[in-house]
């Protein structure tokens, strides 16, 4: 394995991104096609802990900043900005034998009025040879696709985000627990325990404020198994189950809620050609604080073609109900304007949903710093 990452070292220019690339000295696209999102490469190299065994290393600073600047052409009715700033702070370090430990965080800087936020920060221990890990602290659920922090465009998928009656339990928010599992060209299998979640702001922005204030009534349970086969194929299946306890601010009412979610996955890879989808049911007990049961149920498909290395057409189509339905198409794109920054375009279309408009967005991503100023 050695001799093939130093032979990919050799063959890209040493013009790397912090943190990992510093290390050890290779580019940005060495790990990613655009950044964030990670090429084979890439997601090998974090599943061995963030580590190249036997690989020379170089000075590298623990701290990068990551810029991004998303511009939205048509508002929707929520919506009160076109431009939105938000810069990240992402730090990350290895130590103890054989540096199969790891640290890793997020901080979100507020944007729009919003407050700062912790959006990761776990420690983590990975046995490169079996792919065996342990993780503790404030991560994100493990997905077939990324929703957030490496997402190929710039709209969550609606699976991901949707929310039942007045609890915010969904698959895109950070939890704060213990995670156990296997990660190998073979297998992912996952298994998650939460205690909370992450409460800050989405992307930095301003969240409005309610009048539930809501917990864990015991620990949330997540897991999910994926296996891959023959010719690029995978196939999965996920699970999540918890509840939930609300109170009112206004009249002190209190009130649980018990939901499950369960899910089937797959994909396939071959050549310039990605495919992922993903269906998943819900139930809920009590959506609404007076004992009304809630059925639910969402999913995807994603086509992505890469022309080149460093760039990606993607279709994409999403539904959700829960119990209101909602179904649209995103088309995008993304290109490496350099080995640190990525270009990228979206259009949304609703399908079957008079009075909402499309919507054409972009997003300018960067960043920092370049390791020669280090030099």
């Amino acid at each position: 394995m050695c001799g093939g990452v130093l032979a990919i070292l050799l063959a890209r220019p040493a013009l790397a991104v912090p943190v990992f690339a510093e290390r050890y000295g290779f580019s940005c696209s060495t790990c990613h096609t655009a950044v964030p999102e990670l090429n084979a490469f890439g997601n090998a190299f974090r599943r061995n802990g963030f580590v190249l065994p036997g690989v020379p290393r170089h000075k590298e600073f623990p701290i990068a900043l990551r810029f991004q600047e998303t511009y939205m052409k048509d508002l929707p009715q929520s919506g009160t900005r076109r431009f939105n700033t938000l810069a990240i702070l992402v730090g990350t370090f290895n130590f103890g034998p054989k540096e199969s430990y790891a640290f890793f965080g997020r901080y979100f800087f507020g944007t729009q009025g919003g407050p700062g936020s912790l959006y990761y920060s776990f420690l983590q221990h990975v046995n490169a040879t079996s792919g065996v890990f342990e993780r503790a602290g404030l991560f994100n659920l493990p997905l077939i696709e990324n929703a957030t922090q490496r997402l190929d465009t710039i709209t969550p998928q609606s699976v991901y985000t949707y929310q039942v009656g007045h609890s915010s339990a969904n698959f895109a928010n950070p939890r704060w627990g213990l995670e156990f599992g296997q990660r190998t060209a073979r297998v992912d299998a996952e298994l998650v325990l939460s205690g909370d979640e992450y409460h800050g702001p989405a992307y930095g922005a301003p969240t409005p404020s309610g009048d539930l204030a809501q917990s864990f009534a015991y620990p949330e349970m997540f897991g999910s198994a994926t296996f891959g086969f023959a010719q690029g194929f995978r196939l999965g299946v996920l699970g999540l189950d918890g509840a939930r306890n609300f109170v009112s601010h206004s009249t002190g009412k209190e009130f649980k809620d018990t939901y499950n979610r369960e899910g089937i996955q797959g994909g396939w890879t071959s050549g310039h050609f990605d495919f992922a989808a993903q269906q998943v049911w819900g139930h809920d007990s009590n959506a609404d604080g007076f004992g009304t049961a809630q059925s639910s149920s969402g999913g995807f498909a994603t086509l992505k073609y890469r022309p080149t290395a460093h760039s990606y057409i993607g279709l994409r189509y999403d539904a959700a109900a829960n119990p209101f339905a909602s179904r649209d198409w995103n088309v995008y794109g993304a290109v490496a304007l350099t080995h640190q920054s990525r270009l990228l375009l979206e259009h949304l279309m609703p399908i079957n949903a008079p009075g909402t408009m499309q919507q054409t967005n972009a997003q300018l991503l960067f960043a920092l710093p370049d390791p020669n100023w280090l030099k």
